[in-house]
């Protein structure tokens, strides 16, 4: 076991490290979907530093994004640290220890689920009778080369020749995706008998995929973004059921029930309360002879 000055050291390093990073990052650019004119955004995950050329060049300095950027890439190295042993735990938080495989499985997985997604849209736009032309995940372009990018993008995909229905279609087949994937998953979990990393991988995955679509429903028409600081910024899978000629009633109770049923899958403790509140109602209905 490290010496309690050791450890305290080694800690403070990975704060100020995750500090410093996030400092860092204000060189980096990182453009939204949606910008203003002569604007360029830099900083990562979210950013913070926002220079716009007019008369003069300004700056402008988002000092919330600036923490929440800290306490991201702070958690990120304290995380690292751990996995690989330098740091140990005081006991007041050891009960906590459950969290740090959720906690580094987080990202990652977002991420491979970030894929899907795209992934979803390429298949449904190619199947639709489109042409894939870009696939970017993150900083990876994958299609039409493999390559590292400079600009950050949660993700893209552009399928050429569609429109209408067929487009509608490419637009729905980002989120129906993760949400099928999501299906499986639970149903893997419900019926395998898996390792406990494992099943915390899968449900990790199986999470982002339930909550893919209805908050790429929901949180777009309020303001926030897909995952609210990070995606679209428009309701996408919604847009594509109007243009596949859904009406929104049915799409609503679609994503509802979809998301519900998920919910009961995933949650045990739900399920178990559904079913004891289902049981009750049913002793209490009358018999009739």
């Amino acid at each position: 076991m490290l010496p309690p000055a050791l450890r305290s050291r080694r800690l403070i390093g990975a704060i100020m490290f995750g500090i410093l990073v996030s400092l860092a990052t204000g060189l980096i650019e990182n453009p939204p979907e949606a910008s203003i004119i002569g604007a360029r955004y830099y900083g990562f995950p979210l950013a913070w530093r926002i220079t716009r050329i007019t008369i003069t060049n300004y700056t402008d300095f988002r000092f919330t994004n600036l923490a929440l950027d800290a306490a991201f890439w702070i958690t990120l190295s304290l995380s690292a640290l751990i996995i690989l042993g330098k740091v140990t735990l005081p006991k007041s938080v050891n009960r906590y220890k459950k969290l740090i495989l959720p906690l580094v499985l987080f990202i990652p997985l977002g991420l491979v689920m970030d894929f899907v997604h795209e992934f979803g849209h390429a298949v449904w736009g190619v199947a639709a009778g489109g042409r894939l032309a870009y696939i970017k995940v993150a900083y990876l372009e994958i299609y039409p080369r493999l390559a590292l990018t400079p600009n950050f993008a949660l993700g893209l995909v552009r399928v050429d020749g569609l429109t209408g229905f067929t487009h509608g279609l490419f637009l729905l087949g980002g989120s129906v995706t993760t949400n099928i994937v999501s299906w499986l998953l639970a149903l893997i979990l419900l019926k395998s008998k898996l390792g406990s990393r494992m099943r915390v991988g899968l449900m990790i995955l199986g999470l982002f995929g339930l909550l893919d679509l209805p908050l790429y429903v929901l949180l777009p028409q309020i303001g926030l973004q897909h995952w609210i600081f990070l995606g679209g910024g428009v309701p996408e899978p919604l847009i594509g059921a109007r243009e596949i000629g859904m009406p929104d009633p049915v799409f609503y109770a679609l994503t509802l029930f979809s998301t519900l049923g998920l919910a009961l899958l995933y949650f045990e403790s739900l399920r178990v309360g559904v079913r004891k509140k289902v049981n009750a109602l049913l002793s209490r209905r009358p018999v009739f002879r």
